[in-house]
């Protein structure tokens, strides 16, 4: 009997870059007995993305399709994208990113190998120019993005770690969001909204709940970072946000005072030797203490995880 696969593409306003993504979908090399699907999700946008939905589809090997959905926020059309699969397993790729060949093989592999509920692969860096000599490897995590030479150079439990997790590249069993439930509908990026966390409370959930999920090194996708998020307004406005997302999405934090604290000896340590790249980690932790806070007395506390 046929495996079916569901790749989604969740998709904002995007169609500059959509259809490189789903031209490396289409090149996809498949083993026998795969019987592969896409399906885009146009959450709201105002842009070409039905024509190059359409475009793509009439070039796709497997069958392509587009559907619309209105509310808009990056966890709405992800959990459209699970309503919507017939798969068996569901591949998320954003639409900012082209993948490897072998992508959704050695995913799946992976998944089917080691038994495993849900995996994120490695996810790289598609610099959109050459980045500034501050922007090190530290950084990448910023950017979610990851450091391949560090991971290949670790044992690889290393790598088996939350902060590793990316959904720009993650790969579920169907039935896994019937046992551990689907994205939370009150996080996410919505628009000029950044605050996110989503897939990171998901793969936490995931995780504490029981289930199996694991890195894949060799299932690659590479992401697409502008040169206009090259600069520390950006990585200081998405630190703060990520935090206020911690605060929503509630459980356990590393936000306390002595975090603060720190991290703001360290930055001002690392200022003084002339280590920007180190200088700014710092910072963007006192950033994520801020947000994490604000977002706990403007909302009267987190609320607890949902299923």
């Amino acid at each position: 009997m046929a495996i079916r696969l569901t790749i989604a593409v969740p998709t904002h306003n995007r169609a500059a870059l959509l259809g490189e993504t789903l031209a490396s979908l289409a090149a996809q090399r498949l083993p026998e007995g795969f019987e592969p699907e896409c399906i885009v999700v146009d959450n709201n946008s105002s842009d070409r993305t039905p024509a190059v939905v359409e475009e793509a589809a009439a070039r796709a090997p497997f069958a392509m399709r587009r559907v619309f959905e209105p509310r808009p926020g990056s966890s709405f059309a992800r959990n459209r994208a699970v309503d919507e699969a017939g798969g068996d397993f569901i591949l998320f790729i954003d639409d900012d990113a082209v993948a490897d060949s072998s992508w959704a093989a050695r995913m799946l592999a992976a998944i089917e190998r080691r038994r495993l509920d849900a995996a994120c692969g490695m996810v790289l860096p598609r610099w959109e120019a050459a980045p500034p000599r501050w922007l090190g490897p530290s950084l990448y995590v910023r950017f979610a993005v990851h450091d391949q030479h560090a991971i290949a150079a670790a044992p690889p439990a290393a790598a088996e770690v939350l902060r590793n997790y990316f959904s720009a590249n993650v790969g579920f069993r169907r039935e896994c969001f019937t046992r551990f439930g689907r994205f939370r509908e009150d996080l996410g990026v919505v628009g000029g909204n950044p605050i996110s966390g989503e897939d990171t409370e998901l793969f936490a959930r995931i995780i504490a709940r029981g289930g199996a999920m694991g890195f894949v090194p060799e299932a690659r996708v590479f992401h697409l970072v502008p040169a206009a998020r090259m600069n520390r307004k950006y990585l200081l406005r998405k630190a703060f946000a990520f935090g206020v997302g911690t605060a929503l999405a509630g459980g356990r934090s590393h936000n306390h005072l002595d975090k603060l604290a720190r991290n703001a000896a360290r930055t001002a340590a690392a200022a003084a030797r002339g280590d920007r790249e180190r200088a700014l980690c710092h910072e963007l932790e006192c950033a994520n203490f801020l947000g994490y806070w604000w977002g706990r007395l403007s909302k009267g506390g987190a609320p607890p995880a949902s299923g």
